[in-house]
This record gives C-alpha cells, sequence and structure tokens, in this order.
C-alpha cells in the first residue's frame, strides 16, 4: 500500500484480526518463570560485567601512576646526575684553561684525565641505588 491509496477498511479488518488471532497465542505461550529467570541472570551478568570493568579502570589508574612515578624517579635522576657532571666539568675546563694559560703540564694533564673520566663513565652506573633511595621518603639529594 502506498500513501495515495486509501485503506481499505475491510482488508485492515482482516489483518488486525489475524494479527489479534496469533498475537494473543502468542503471549498465552510465554512462560512467566522463565521471563524472569531470563531477566534475573541478564542482570547477573550487566553486574558481574560492570564489576570487571571498574577493576579494569583501577588497574590502569594503579598502573599509570606507578608508571608516572617511575617517570618522575628518572627524570629526577638524570637532572641530579647530569647537574653533578656539569658541575664537575666544568671545573674541570676551568683548570684546563688556567693549565694551558700558565704553561702548567701536570694541571693540564690532571684537567685532561678528569674530564676523559667523566666522559667515559656511564651515567647509570648507579641508578638502581639512586631509584632505592628515591623511594625512601627522609632521602635527600645533596649537590
Amino acid at each position: 500500500m502506498t500513501k495515495s491509496e486509501p485503506i481499505n477498511p475491510k482488508k485492515f479488518q482482516i489483518v488486525v484480526g489475524q494479527f489479534a488471532k496469533h498475537g494473543t497465542a502468542a503471549v498465552k505461550s510465554i512462560n512467566p518463570l522463565a521471563v524472569l529467570t531470563e531477566t534475573l541472570e541478564y542482570l547477573k551478568v550487566k553486574t558481574e560485567e560492570e564489576t570487571k570493568r571498574e577493576h579494569i579502570w583501577a588497574k590502569r589508574d594503579v598502573l599509570l601512576t606507578a608508571l608516572n612515578m617511575e617517570k618522575d624517579t628518572i627524570l629526577k635522576y638524570f637532572e641530579y646526575r647530569f647537574s653533578e657532571r656539569k658541575a664537575a666539568l666544568e671545573q674541570f675546563y676551568q683548570l684546563l684553561h688556567r693549565s694551558a694559560e700558565a704553561g702548567d703540564g701536570d694541571s693540564l694533564q690532571v684537567a685532561l684525565s678528569g674530564i676523559l673520566g667523566i666522559v667515559q663513565d656511564n651515567p647509570l652506573k648507579d641508578f638502581a641505588e639512586f631509584k632505592k633511595n628515591m623511594s625512601n621518603p627522609d632521602f635527600l639529594i645533596e649537590l
């Protein structure tokens, strides 16, 4: 039937009658206990899944916090370690320049050895110790 066709009242009554006949039979065949059981099972599964989802989000939050703390520890370590190296290198370069101007070969050798020692030193060698100390709330970094 299209919009332009008028509704045939006789056909409409037949369709409504067929629906009422079969629809009533379908409604009568429904087992209320089965419907209630299925509804309760659905609600139980829904609650379990919501709880699992909340657990997953909580684990995610804990992991993100741990990762951010680890990141902060690493950044603090590098800040500490490289500021320490920078200060030592600046002193050795000052000694190098003074020794070169004064013509002092022994001081020049000390400055070059110190610079090479710092450059060849692995800046991560004491990271594990630093990380352990950072977990101690009383730990204080002295420069």
